[in-house]
């Protein structure tokens, strides 16, 4: 004959029979057996349960990013793309660090990113609109004059969206110049060929790049420059500043614009250099002249110092602000401090008597 179970009673009070309580028990049972505690099994299936309504996550979503630091950081997912050996929802995002300058974004993986973070992807256009509205017109002026970043003074707010959105991903990730593997900041225009590039091989002389560290090793056996293709117009030491004639080496004057580009947001990048003079500052030694940095100067306006530089140069040491239509000098006392304890002793002295040039003229 069948028996009935009979009903036992739970801490809480509630009942349950004896087959729902020995059911129970298998399946703890089950879970240890496995090694993993029920409780565990539980919230590994609530996690499960959690990234997959999350992912993959949408471009404009905030969450928090492990840096290299090893700390945690807000960020913004600025693009996604699929990872080539993956499922549905693998992807690789690019993300904006918030807190710190553009130049610092990069491509991370999902297990730096922390899910329990995410943030719902709010709509930017709706979001400026209802913050707009609960300022008053004095913060919004305050925030119009502190907020004109160096080099975006000439564009208009169109503009700047639509340079922000071409260059929101940087294109290539780190270069090889000599004996220095470097990180880059920003995007660079080159050509298309390239733009699955993360890594490009420079050669360091006359600043030919390629895909591949085979073919610039295969380069390095056939060039023949040891040095800028130009003058030399002074020598000191160790120190060598070489004069370039964009009409006479036009590729390497493009290439040097593509590799400067890569360092500087909103350098305006000109494929036609035949109206440019590049003074490239090398480092010697026997293996010959390495480029430290350069400076370009237009054939146009051979005036020595321009206004523009003069500008450049303030808007770098935060002594300058844009203010309606205008820009005003504006010298904070605690800025000049700060400036004149990092400035320290001065810099490296040119010794006129090592210059050797003479101003340019057309040849006719």
């Amino acid at each position: 004959m069948g028996s009935i179970d009979a009903p036992t009673t739970t801490e809480n009070g509630t009942t349950q029979s004896h087959a729902a309580a020995t059911a129970d028990g298998d399946q703890k049972r089950l879970a240890s057996a496995n090694g993993a505690p029920a409780e565990m099994t539980l919230e590994s299936e609530a996690t499960k349960k959690r990234r997959s309504s999350v992912l993959p996550l949408e471009v404009g979503t905030r969450v928090m990013c492990r840096w290299r630091d090893g700390k945690y950081h807000p960020v913004k997912v600025i693009e996604r793309r699929k990872m080539h050996f993956g499922g549905p929802d693998d992807y690789e995002y690019y993300v904006h660090y918030t807190e710190f300058n553009r130049r610092l974004d990069e491509w991370v993986k999902l297990e730096q990113l922390d899910l329990d973070s995410v943030e719902t992807v709010v709509d930017e256009k709706v979001e400026d609109k209802v913050t707009s509205l609960k300022m008053t017109r004095h913060q919004k002026r305050k925030i119009d004059e502190t907020h004109v970043e160096v080099g975006h003074e000439e564009l208009d707010a169109a503009s700047l969206r639509e340079h922000e959105e071409f260059t929101k991903v940087k294109n290539i990730a780190t270069i090889e110049l000599g004996r220095y593997e470097i990180e880059t900041w920003y995007f660079s225009p080159f050509p298309p060929e390239y733009n699955e590039s993360l890594k490009l091989y420079f050669c360091e002389f006359c600043l030919n790049f390629m895909k591949r560290k085979e073919q610039l090793q295969r380069h390095m056996r056939k060039c023949d420059l040891k040095h800028p293709p130009g003058d030399e117009i002074y020598r000191s030491g160790t120190l060598s500043m070489f004069e370039v004639d964009g009409k006479k080496n036009k590729v390497y004057g493009q290439n040097l614009c593509y590799l400067a580009k890569l360092f500087l947001d909103h350098k305006t990048l000109y494929y036609d250099v035949d109206l440019f003079l590049f003074y490239v500052l090398c480092e010697c030694d026997d293996r010959g002249c390495h480029m430290v940095g350069y400076f370009s100067k237009e054939l146009s306006d051979m005036t020595a110092i321009k206004a523009e530089d003069i500008l450049t140069t303030l808007q770098s040491l935060e002594l300058i602000q844009y203010r309606k239509g205008q820009h005003v000098i504006c010298a904070d006392p605690k800025v000049l401090d700060r400036h004149l304890k990092a400035a320290g002793r001065g810099g490296l002295e040119v010794d006129v008597s090592k210059l050797i040039w003479t101003p340019y003229k057309e040849q006719s």
